[in-house]
């Protein structure tokens, strides 16, 4: 705590009876050159994050995804999407467009660009493309909301809700090689089926 001593109007600090170092913030702090010494941060529990195919993640994504098909079950989104009357099947249509050009462009960075072509795949290394996807991303979660707002209502964000939850911990479950051969497959099995 610091003591102040007014003299003439004006307040100047006479002592302090705690050092800078006690009050510096841990995160401002840097490293002093030449030490090896690891900085404390009192936010970081200091666990190592656990591999994506350690149980406890497998078990966590596998309850995500169960769930989450159970809740597209439930709603029948997959009969209703087929033979509901009530779809907008030409903004369904575009939205699989959507879908299908976005597969595209992530097949594009990841396997020719990253594996065939060994670029590092990364925002800098490809920002026309990333827009690109987050414009796909875009119109297609719009088009998939409109499609089916006539037969679910309000419902309809829950329904996206649970294929987006699907989606996201399958990917974060399996890697790319597998993503993108599930994916063409299941579009394609869709594509067929789907008149």
């Amino acid at each position: 705590f610091c003591l102040l001593r007014l003299t003439s109007n004006t307040a100047h600090f006479a002592t302090c009876t705690h050092t800078l170092e006690s009050t510096m913030d841990v995160e401002a702090s840097r490293r002093q050159r030449g030490t090896n010494t690891p900085l404390e941060n009192p936010y970081s529990d200091n666990i190592a994050p656990l591999h994506y195919w350690h149980p406890v993640n497998v078990l966590r994504r596998g309850v995500y995804i169960g769930v989450s098909v159970y809740g597209l079950h439930y709603f029948n989104a997959y009969e209703t999407i087929m033979r509901d009357p009530s779809v907008s099947h030409e903004w369904f249509k575009f939205a699989i467009a959507s879908s299908v050009a976005l597969l595209f462009v992530k097949g594009y960075v990841e396997i020719y660009a990253g594996k065939l072509k060994k670029q590092k795949v990364s925002y800098a290394s490809f920002p026309r493309s990333t827009h690109a996807a987050i414009l796909l991303i875009l119109l297609s979660s719009l088009a998939y909301h409109i499609a089916l707002w006539p037969a679910y209502g309000a419902k309809t964000m829950l329904i996206m809700f649970l294929f987006a939850t699907f989606l996201l911990h399958f990917c974060l479950l399996f890697p790319t090689y597998v993503q993108n051969l599930v994916a063409f497959i299941v579009l394609g099995f869709f594509l067929q089926e789907y008149k």
